[in-house]
């Protein structure tokens, strides 16, 4: 292995690395976003249970079918 080719396959490995950086802080990011967006649906049930009782509001009491009111996309 030469000097250019040593050099080369360092670049690509920088290259690699930088990319895998990005995609791990865009990860924790999506992550920040998924724990905050579950921690508002449990308030807002926790919220709901208490407006209407305890025993009032559970996952089968609503439709299968329903679709969230919020996308996180």
């Amino acid at each position: 292995m030469g000097v250019s080719e040593l050099e080369e396959s360092s670049l690509l490995l920088d290259e690699k690395l930088l990319q895998f950086m990005d995609q791990l802080e865009l990860l924790e990011e999506k992550r920040a976003t998924l724990n905050s967006l579950i921690e508002q649906g449990w308030f807002s049930m926790s919220k709901a249970r208490y407006s209407m009782g305890n025993k009032q509001v559970s996952a089968l009491q609503y439709a299968s079918e329903i679709e969230p009111l919020f996308n996180g996309n």
